[in-house]
């Protein structure tokens, strides 16, 4: 059972955070889109996609006691090479957006993805003929492929909602989307830009 004081070590590390999206069991990290040859690509239609297990990190986990013996999550998750999380901060147009890193973060939740306070942003270019998927607010694992134009609407739309813009100029996104901590998972092309985005589900 998690201590009272273990919770409240998390609380305050949520809280240093700039957005988080939790990373379920349904939410695999090695799973998913990928640039590399022979990857299978989720169905244009809701899917669910099992966990992997992927592999460990050598990574320790994060100290959110303060005791130097780690959290409870156990070696944090690692992504597939090639991939990278990022939590969008800034949607210039739709030809591209301002992210950074996402990094995860061990809570009484299990893993967390975010980007730290202050973390350098860098620009994506987001082509046309980008393979995107979003999140489905039913649960984690379950993706729907979208066009380049309802991804930069949702993206947009996430942002406004997140800093609470007028909802006439920002729609609300409505099921069976949601809206995650604007937190992706990318691959990007030999030039650098975005091959494939995938939201990442959270609570």
């Amino acid at each position: 059972m998690t201590s009272t004081r273990h919770v409240l070590s998390a609380l305050a590390l949520l809280a240093a955070l700039s957005g988080v999206a939790a990373c379920g069991p349904g939410d695999p990290t090695a799973a998913g889109p990928s640039g590399g040859a022979g990857a299978t690509s989720p169905s244009a239609t809701a899917s669910t996609t099992p966990d992997s297990g992927g592999t460990a990190s050598s990574d320790p986990a994060d100290d959110v006691d303060g005791d130097g013996k780690g959290g409870d999550c156990g070696r944090p998750p690692a992504l597939p090479a090639g991939h990278l999380r990022v939590k969008v901060a800034l949607m210039r147009d739709a030809g591209g957006f301002e992210a950074a890193e996402a990094k995860p973060h061990c809570t009484p939740n299990d893993w967390i993805y975010g980007a730290e306070k202050g973390a350098q942003t860098r620009h994506y270019v987001l082509p046309e003929n980008v393979r995107a998927y979003l999140a489905l607010a039913a649960g984690p694992g379950q993706w729907k492929q979208v066009d380049h134009e309802q991804l930069s609407l949702h993206i947009d739309r996430c942002l406004a909602e997140e800093i609470g813009a007028p909802t006439e100029d920002y729609p609300k996104v409505v099921p069976p989307y949601g809206c995650f901590g604007n937190i992706y998972e990318l691959t990007l092309d030999a030039k650098g830009e975005v091959e494939t985005m995938r939201e990442i589900w959270s609570v």
